[in-house]
């Protein structure tokens, strides 16, 4: 993972949908500042009433706004830090009850992984192993959605609150990674998650050791787990679309480059299926891995490129390159002039 943030490419299709039950516990929260609710709710173009229902979908681009505007509404810019830190994972409905009816802490985030699409679209949600650490990765990559600052920090605090469902309330991540700058007011940030807190990351990540995804979930729930798994399944059957899936395969690959190139088998298993169902997902929909790969370094070529203070070496490195010269011949190919005239003209 690197210190830059990457690029989205602009896409077609209809907007990005969440469950209102993300939304539960805004109001009185909103109250609690002196909020005005109805005028917060209508700048982000939402109704309270939307929120009747936890199974009803509001606009995604509308709740991270709706966090937007409380912040400024209540001057408490750290609103949606707070929201996160206190929302328990049951408030999140059937995703919620998905992870932790689960038997281990393993098997919840597997099923927060496999049935996230149903929660929320249009989002990459996984995990990234690095030796004995991983990364709990979440990032919206609809590239209409630009202000998700508080939306970013109220989600890793949702997700924390999984952990700390097995661990008990004292359990802390290794470390807290945020794709936006560094706030104001940035020294509560690491008082809350109880860790060190980077920004200005590629992605919003969670670390944490692998061993605890060894512990047992306390509430774990057969029979919720089967009342609760067939609907997120049904959801994740009903919304999938070739060209999200396409888009969410690349924006995995871009979050995988780094030293060495990431292969099929390890994105498959981020997707949460074996590599052979993943390579018949991707020929049901006429894709080839490579030329994903190739079109995913091209695009973080472009971004990283356009950042001077970026050196060509650590773009090399970032995209996967063994040596400069190879990523320059590679550049030559998709723009037709080395890396150091295309700087220089842009």
């Amino acid at each position: 993972m690197t210190r830059t943030q990457d690029a989205t490419p602009a896409m077609e299709g209809g907007p990005a949908k969440v469950l209102a039950a993300a939304a539960t516990g805004t109001v009185d929260l909103f109250r609690k500042y002196g909020g005005d609710v109805d005028r917060i709710f209508g700048r982000a173009g939402l109704r309270t009433d939307d929120l009747a229902s936890p199974l009803d979908e509001l606009n995604l681009q509308q709740y991270c706004n709706l966090f937007e505007e409380a912040a400024q509404a209540t001057g408490n810019s750290n609103i949606g830090l707070e929201f996160g830190q206190n929302f328990a994972p049951k408030q999140l409905g059937m995703l919620g009850f998905a992870a932790i009816s689960s038997p281990t802490m393993a098997a919840a985030l597997r099923n927060l992984e496999k049935y996230f699409p149903a929660h929320q679209g249009q989002t990459s949600f996984g995990l990234i192993q690095d030796c004995d650490i991983l990364w709990l990765s979440y990032r919206i990559f609809d590239p209409r959605i630009k202000n998700r600052r508080q939306d970013a920090e109220l989600s890793l605090g949702m997700f924390c609150n999984i952990f700390k469902a097995a661990h008990g309330p004292n359990w802390a991540p290794l470390e807290i990674r945020f794709e936006h700058n560094k706030p104001d007011g940035h020294d509560e940030h690491e008082m809350r998650f109880n860790a060190p807190v980077q920004f200005g990351r590629r992605t919003n990540a969670i670390a944490f050791r692998r061993r605890d995804l060894d512990a047992l979930m306390p509430d774990q729930d057969p029979y919720l787990a089967s009342v609760v798994e067939p609907f997120l399944q049904g959801r994740c059957d009903s919304q999938a679309d070739p060209q999200d899936f396409a888009l969410a395969v690349r924006n995995e690959v871009k979050l995988q480059l780094g030293e060495r190139l990431p292969n099929v088998a390890e994105i498959s298993q981020l997707f949460g299926v074996t590599e052979p169902a993943f390579q018949k997902r991707l020929r049901s929909h006429g894709l080839i891995f490579n030329d994903i790969l190739k079109a995913a370094r091209h695009e973080l070529a472009l971004h990283y490129i356009a950042d001077m203070d970026l050196p060509l070496t650590e773009i090399a490195y970032c995209l996967g390159y063994s040596e400069l010269s190879a990523f320059s011949r590679a550049f030559r190919n998709w723009t037709g002039m080395s890396p150091q005239r295309y700087r220089r003209q842009s």
